[in-house]
This record gives C-alpha cells, sequence and structure tokens, in this order.
C-alpha cells in the first residue's frame, strides 16, 4: 500500500507518497535500488524526490543505527521540508538514531530546509579535481619506493595513525566516542587495502612505510577519486605525501579520465598539497545530521 504525508509547510499543503519499487533506478539514476530503504516523492511532481538508505559500517562501528540520505531533489524549500519531515518520521518509526545528509553549498534551498528540519551542521567540505588527458609518468625517485600496500605495511600505518587527527567530522561530533572513532580509522584502512580501494599506493623511506594514498574507480563513470592520504608523523617534512600523490596520479592517468579528492575545507595543509599536485578547487559542500531523539517512545 502507498503510504501518504500530508503536511503543512509555509502555508502550503505538501502531500509525500512512496516512489513505487519499479520507479526507483529511472527516479534516482546512480544509485543502486539496494541501497534504499525509503524512497519519497512529493505528489503530482516530478522529479522532486528523496531517498534514503542505511549506512551499515558507521552504524557498525558506532554501536548506532544511521542512514544517509543518499538523493534529493525539490522545487523549493517547502518541498525539501516536507520531504525531510515525512523521513525524519518513518526514519523514527524504523529505529534510526541519526539520519546524514550532505547538500551541496550552491544548493541554499536545502540547506535552509535541514537548518529549518532540525539538522545540525557537522562538516564542510571542498573537492579538488584534476582532468587526466593521458597517460603520465610516474616520477622517478631516489630515496622514496612506491609501491602496493602488504599486510604489514598497513598494520604499520593502522598502529600509528589512528590516533592521530585527521580533522573529519567524527572527531568534533560529540556523539561519536573517541575510541570508536579510532576503531572506525582502523577499519577504514583495512578495508582500502583488503578491496575498497582499488590501489592502495605505499611510500617507504628507511625501509619503512612513511605515507600513503588509497585510489578507487568507477568502471562506469570513468572517474578516479582519492580517498585517503596520510603521512606517519616521524616522517613529516619530507616531501612523502606529495610524491605518494604523484604516483597515483600516474596510477590513474592510464584508468581515468578525472581525478578528484575531498578534504575539510579547514583542512589547509590538504588544499595546499592538492592544488600543488595539479588539483582545483570543483566544489564545496554541508553535511548535516539529524539526531533522532526515542526517549520518550511508549509514554502516554
Amino acid at each position: 500500500m502507498t503510504k501518504v504525508t500530508t503536511l503543512s509547510m509555509e502555508e502550503e499543503r505538501v502531500a509525500v507518497r512512496d516512489v513505487p519499487v519499479e520507479e526507483l533506478e529511472a527516479r534516482f539514476p546512480g544509485v543502486a535500488p539496494s541501497a534504499i530503504s525509503v524512497a519519497l516523492q512529493l505528489e503530482g511532481a516530478r522529479p522532486e524526490a528523496l531517498a534514503f538508505g542505511p549506512e551499515p559500517f558507521d552504524s557498525d562501528v558506532f554501536g548506532l543505527r544511521i542512514g544517509r540520505v543518499v538523493s534529493a531533489c525539490a522545487p523549493s524549500v517547502a518541498g525539501y521540508r516536507a520531504l525531510l519531515a515525512a523521513l525524519a518520521a518513518r526514519a523514527r518509526a524504523d529505529g534510526y538514531d541519526q539520519i546524514l545528509c550532505r547538500a551541496g553549498l550552491d544548493n541554499l534551498a536545502q540547506v535552509w530546509a535541514l537548518e529549518g528540519a532540525g539538522f545540525e551542521l557537522m562538516d564542510i567540505g571542498v573537492t579538488f579535481g584534476r582532468t587526466l588527458a593521458g597517460g603520465i609518468e610516474a616520477p622517478v625517485l631516489d630515496d622514496l619506493i612506491v609501491r602496493a600496500a602488504t599486510d604489514g605495511d598497513v598494520e604499520a600505518i593502522a598502529g600509528a595513525m589512528v590516533r592521530q587527527p585527521w580533522g573529519s567530522r567524527y572527531e568534533s561530533d560529540p556523539a561519536y566516542a573517541p575510541a570508536r572513532v579510532q576503531e572506525l580509522r582502523r577499519r577504514w584502512l583495512w578495508n582500502s587495502h583488503r578491496g575498497r580501494a582499488d590501489m592502495f599506493l605505499i611510500g617507504v623511506l628507511d625501509g619503512r612505510p612513511a605515507g600513503y594514498v588509497t585510489c578507487r574507480l568507477d568502471a562506469r563513470s570513468g572517474h578516479g577519486e582519492i580517498e585517503l592520504v596520510g603521512t606517519l608523523p616521524e616522517f613529516r617534512g619530507r616531501r612523502v605525501a606529495s610524491r605518494v600523490l604523484a604516483r597515483a596520479v600516474a596510477w590513474f592517468s592510464t584508468r581515468a579520465a578525472a581525478v578528484t579528492v575531498r578534504t575539510q575545507a579547514t583542512n589547509i595543509a590538504a588544499a595546499n598539497l592538492y592544488e600543488s599536485g595539479g588539483f582545483t578547487l570543483r566544489s564545496s559542500d554541508l553535511t548535516f545530521r539529524l539526531s533522532i531523539d526515542r526517549r520518550n517512545e511508549g509514554m502516554s
């Protein structure tokens, strides 16, 4: 049965319905239907709709049921508010603790709707990109060896890096205990080595892992993404990150038409690293979180 929620938004009555299962792929291109647990649309409006799905990795690490808005489009603040209010009610009924949503900095209607719906700003991100027009020769390095990571490399990296600040939104969010944030970092590194990344490159100095970069490919779009970049504390100041990044770009150059990397807007060192590596600023975004309070459930 199709569910209908009618909400009064800015003196308008906006009806929200479920998106039929058979329309998911067409309504949300690029999002796997299996990743969607709730899909909502404004009645009589196309293609204004919202898709939401679980975040199993974060949920497992933090011991919270966390979901994310994976796609959202509406004609106005009122439209976004209607979709978000209906989603919050559905997520609360389904036992979720948090809803995450990332909005482009230029989408003011969505940003205002998120703020008005009780979402809190948790992160400001910037994405840098570089277009690749053919093979780039890997740089020749005298003192630094760059190669694919081994289990021993990742073990050494995880031991040194999980306790270091990464400048991510998890560190400033009081909902996440520091020990669980460290566990998320450890699992992220190991998952990248075990298949999440298509290539996990290590820079070796003095016979030890000194820095790393993880590379992911989207075969359908021909797009590459650098997900993690880091230098171990004792090797900082020796140009490890810039040279491992250059090797990663060379690796991408025969496999992708473009590559992007996202970091926090406050991470000036990372921004300088990417710009010096030939990347330019492409976009900015805001990540919001809604905490769902169920303490009064079942009380009259």
